[in-house]
């Protein structure tokens, strides 16, 4: 069965064909003549109402219509397809026929669309960044020396490759003390679900810290997938769970939550992480959705609180920020980074990986990253 992709690709391809065909036609009757912007309008017209035609005729025939993501995902391929197919073969006639300059600009800035949509699929959801962030915490808690924490968050991949053993082999460079991994790990097709699984374990395997590694669930493993991908790894899951690790004279409480971030399990690990604990300790909130900072008291007792679940937004609007986030977090926090959120450090990954399924595999100004969070005084 063709993956939607392909399916959306093919439509788009014939799309632009018809628009074409449709825009062409005008300037090729009895009296030829050179294209012009109504020409190219024409085309591009006719090549939506083709690419909508064929997105109803597959909703209809579909026993699992397209939902939000997939919807993205027609848009998507519609505007970085169709549009850009269209520009450049009617531009290729208009330069043949010497079109006027701005029938020309037009075309040529639809065929910059299409390099702009190859950019995004094919270039920056590959272009990893290692983010190291200095993270200040209260002087009575500097211990001795610096703790270093490794975030590794939504690898969210459907098979293990170059850029998801990159993530790792970063990570593991950094030399962390610490590494944390908030959730999304895997997600494949569902024909190939358990054939991954091995190639993830054999990944995770090699994540080592001195004062370990520990993980919080996502929103596509439940704790029974977490168990098979972490056999024989060091990994520990710490949903509703807090753990004390001493690191160079001082306590590290790490608290994790799990994918309800409202629950009663994840209300009791706040608690704790609130309730006074040594002064020299630092403590740090895990949670795969950042939306756990928010019921922290202003300016609490929590020294870190580290997310990942947003992916940075993969598409961020300069000057707006991303368009979609899927947190009540501030949209600056969602984007990624670390931020203050009502008096609280923040840190949220961008994520290694994309949202799979049905969605658009695409980034735009949010490189994948890996951080390397050091806590000092």
């Amino acid at each position: 069965m063709p993956s939607l992709t392909a399916t959306l690709s093919t439509f788009a391809v014939l799309s632009a064909l018809a628009g074409f065909v449709v825009g062409v036609s005008r300037c090729l009757r009895s009296k030829p003549r050179a294209p012009t912007l109504l020409d190219l309008l024409l085309a591009l017209g006719s090549a939506t109402g083709a690419m909508l035609t064929a997105l109803f005729l597959l909703r209809v025939r579909s026993s699992t219509p397209l939902q939000l993501f997939g919807l993205f995902h027609a848009l998507y391929v519609g505007v970085m397809v169709t549009l850009p197919i269209v520009g450049l073969l009617l531009g290729t006639v208009a330069i043949r026929r010497r079109s006027r300059p701005p029938t020309l600009i037009a075309c040529a800035a639809l065929v910059l669309l299409g390099m702009l949509g190859w950019y995004m699929t094919h270039v920056e959801p590959n272009w990893l960044r290692v983010d190291t962030i200095e993270v200040a915490v209260g002087s009575i808690r500097s211990g001795d020396g610096p703790v270093r924490i490794a975030v590794l968050a939504d690898l969210q991949t459907a098979s293990i490759g170059d850029h998801e053993r990159a993530a790792v082999r970063e990570v593991m460079a950094g030399r962390p003390d610490v590494i944390l991994i908030p959730g999304d790990l895997y997600q494949p097709t569902s024909e190939g679900f358990f054939s991954g699984i091995p190639a993830v374990r054999e990944l995770l395997a090699t994540l080592h810290a001195p004062f370990g590694v520990y993980f919080v669930q996502g929103d596509h493993e439940d704790l029974g997938l977490a168990q098979q991908l972490f056999e024989g790894s060091e990994v520990v899951i710490l949903d509703d769970r807090v753990v004390e690790v001493p690191v160079r004279r001082r306590t590290l409480l790490i608290g994790g939550t799990s994918i309800d971030v409202n629950s009663a399990g994840a209300d009791a690990v706040r608690a704790r992480l609130l309730a006074e604990p040594a002064e020299g300790a630092v403590t740090v909130l895990v949670s795969h959705r950042p939306d756990t900072v928010l019921p922290l008291p202003t300016d609490s007792r929590v020294d870190l609180s580290v997310a990942g679940h947003t992916h940075g937004g993969q598409v961020v609007i300069p000057g707006f920020g991303p368009p979609l986030t899927l947190s009540d977090v501030p949209r600056a926090a969602a984007q990624g980074g670390l931020h203050s959120v009502n008096g609280n450090q923040l840190y949220v990954s961008p994520g290694v990986g994309l949202e799979r399924g049905d969605a658009p595999q695409l980034r735009l100004f949010n490189r994948p990253a890996v951080a390397l969070l050091d806590l000092d005084s």
